[in-house]
């Protein structure tokens, strides 16, 4: 897809800012960029492609940034389903209309925002088992690897509300979304690839953005109260679902 120089300026400054909330949340971006490159014009397989390259660089930083925070009790169980059922959901995103696709994502996003708004959560998985911690991370990793596969994002925006939800710590679960995301950015990435939706040359900038916006809220994350991050993943997390929601609303047939 040909963008003139004003629209790669654009999208070059909103990668790099929302990257900062990316680095602070532990949340990929790719539900802001998606929504921005079909307004201008982008096929939804090549915006997806490009949103999971930026969720990658994202969240390579914040996971060697928060290393030490990760739970990988948590975090393997995500990471190895999500990337096995990443590719499974973007192939069939191929035969599912775009518009059901936006209205799905919408849904799911904005429930969840809404859930860590109202819903008070209590510390359901304190002094949990180590086999519990795995049972959830597979469920919860194989439901965010399909629908994130399919919709073109990390699943970052579902599996961190959803652990918040749950009554995990709110800095824990940034630190475990980031490898999740990562690796599920990756093998859905790579899916979109293969069948020739990237453009590796035209994709550099917005990489070098992705990662200077998340050096800088990694940065910030640690400084952040733990309240605070709850409710910047929730309203970060409405935002999202009410612009897809109007890009849904916005396309003329299914």
């Amino acid at each position: 897809m040909h963008l003139n120089p004003g629209q790669e300026l654009l999208l070059w400054l909103v990668t790099f800012l929302f990257s900062i909330v990316g680095g602070i949340t532990g949340i990929g971006i790719a539900t802001i960029i998606i929504p921005i490159f079909l307004l201008l014009g982008s096929p939804l397989p090549f915006a997806k492609a490009v949103a999971l390259w930026i969720n990658v660089w994202i969240m390579l930083l914040s996971v060697y940034k928060r290393w030490n925070q990760i739970r990988w009790n948590l975090a393997i169980p995500l990471v190895i389903t999500s990337f096995i059922s990443a590719p499974l959901g973007a192939k069939i995103s191929f035969f599912i209309p775009e518009k059901i696709q936006l209205f799905l994502l919408a849904t799911v996003v904005i429930l969840s925002s809404l859930f860590i708004l109202f819903l008070k959560p209590k510390p359901l998985f304190e002094g949990t088992t180590k086999s519990a911690f795995i049972r959830i991370g597979l469920l919860l990793g194989t439901f965010a690897g399909f629908l994130g596969g399919m919709l073109g994002i990390g699943g970052g925006i579902l599996v961190n509300p959803t652990l918040i939800i749950l009554g995990f710590d709110p800095l824990m679960v940034t630190s475990v979304s980031a490898v999740m995301v990562l690796f599920s950015s990756f093998s859905g990435w790579l899916t979109y690839t293969l069948v020739g939706y990237f453009s590796l040359i035209s994709s550099i900038p917005f990489a070098i953005a992705a990662v200077g916006g998340s050096y800088i809220g990694n940065h910030l994350a640690v400084k952040i109260p733990r309240e605070i991050t709850r409710k910047i993943v929730a309203f970060f997390a409405l935002a999202v679902g009410i612009i897809t929601y109007i890009k849904a609303f916005t396309m003329t047939s299914f």
